[in-house]
């Protein structure tokens, strides 16, 4: 990899590169806000020049989404497949995603650098995720893969669906109830009665209806980096 300037040393790979400008642009984040961060802020902060970070992402908002995805990662403590590691029918496949998408809910909602992110500059994050909105949909379609795959071949997911498009439709779901505003304010078990009465019934084939009552034990905690 040529040596290019960043400071005192430079990455090793491109993966370590790319790191780099995504540590740099969560500085920045911190220090300015999103909507005032640009590309040359980041640039000063990481010792390179624009040109520099265009050999690892193709635009600000795929940087800026970087920061963001980062920091979702960080944040969770339970493994997806917790929530999916007993499913057996169809209705607890529905039950399993309303149980991971109030987990994601609350993850959010109780971490304060992302509140941060979704609510200090408004419409910015909107704008980020517009702008960078097929790498976006594209990691979240691969995190759901692996889950919704075998559950569409065991006939727990509607076999019709097109899992992309699935994907796309749980992650608009839980987009618009952390950044709009809608007529009522719903409580977390009201949430999720939202959820089961029109989220889920899109995905699965039918059948008894979806448990709203938070699980007990379904889930365990992600281990602890050694």
């Amino acid at each position: 990899m040529t040596r290019l300037r960043w400071g005192d040393a430079a990455p090793t790979d491109a993966a370590a590169a790319r790191e780099r400008l995504i540590d740099a642009a969560e500085r920045c984040i911190d220090r300015f806000g999103l909507a005032k961060t640009t590309l040359e802020d980041v640039a000063a902060e990481a010792s390179v020049s624009r040109a520099t970070i265009y050999r690892y992402f193709g635009n600000r908002d795929e940087l800026m989404l970087e920061v963001l995805l980062r920091e979702l990662e960080r944040s969770f403590d339970v493994n997806l497949d917790a929530f999916v590691q007993s499913v057996r029918t169809p209705s607890e496949l529905a039950a399993a995603i309303v149980d991971a998408s109030a987990y994601l809910l609350a993850t959010i909602r109780n971490n304060a650098k992302l509140q941060l992110l979704l609510r200090q500059d408004g419409p910015s994050v909107a704008a980020t995720v517009a702008g960078a909105s097929k790498a976006f949909f594209d990691a979240i379609a691969d995190d759901l893969r692996p889950y919704l795959e075998p559950a569409q071949a065991a006939g727990l997911l509607r076999a019709d669906l097109d899992l992309a498009e699935a994907s796309e439709w749980i992650l608009r779901s839980i987009l618009s109830l952390l950044t709009v505003e809608g007529p009522i304010h719903r409580t977390p078990d009201n949430e999720r009665r939202f959820l089961a009465s029109y989220l889920t019934p899109a995905l699965v084939p039918s059948g008894e209806p979806v448990p709203v009552t938070a699980p007990a034990t379904r889930v365990r905690r992600k281990k602890a980096p050694s």
